[in-house]
């Protein structure tokens, strides 16, 4: 039997079954570093780098914690120092990658095929003291036609409008949000909020 799929459809991501049950986002509503990180964790990924680099000094802390407890002191001194400044050296190397590459970005995908290429490029960040949360879509691709787009999307709106009193996350609200955004930005009609 043939595959209905043709070539020039695109691929959607897996949808999660309705049987799978989320764990609700809660966060203290009055606490605007988690109703920031709930919202950036819900659309982050993790890049490989982050997880290997963090995989590693956790690896370097674990062994080292190890063998200073199965090892007489004298004789685990030299591998526990290593292992020590290796974990410090790793997280340093992370931290400076986080602050000088990723800044506010928080989403960072492409997609390659052979007549196109596009990026997807997402950053968010707060002000001091307010509840306006920005989000900024940035888009380098080609549109079904085949022209150049560059585009850029912002949605600026209070974490009220996806967070009720008690702090639960509204991610059906974010979702549309995200989609709308995401709609708009490869169409390339700039937009911003």
């Amino acid at each position: 039997m043939s595959d209905p799929k043709t070539d020039h459809e695109e691929e959607q991501p897996p949808v999660k079954e309705k049987e799978e049950k989320e764990e609700p986002i809660k966060v203290n509503n009055s606490n605007l570093v988690e109703l920031k990180n709930a919202c950036d964790d819900y659309i982050q990924k993790h890049t490989d780098f982050k997880l290997i680099f963090g995989y590693l000094s956790c690896a370097f802390a674990l062994y080292g914690g190890y063998y200073g407890h199965v090892t007489p002191f004298n004789e685990s001194k030299e591998i526990t120092l290593i292992c020590v400044v290796s974990y410090f050296v790793l997280n340093f190397i992370l931290v400076i990658y986080t602050f000088l590459f990723e800044k506010d970005i928080i989403f960072l995908g492409e997609k390659n095929t052979p007549d196109m290429k596009e990026r997807l490029t997402i950053h968010t960040n707060t002000k001091k003291y307010s509840d306006i949360y920005n989000i900024t879509f940035e888009f380098h691709g080609n549109n079904s036609s085949g022209k150049t787009i560059v585009s850029k999307h912002k949605i600026s709106k209070s974490f009220g409008n996806w967070f009720d009193v008690n702090g639960l996350m509204s991610t059906e609200l974010f979702e549309k949000e995200l989609a709308n955004g995401l709609e708009l930005v490869k169409s390339g009609k700039s937009h911003l909020q």
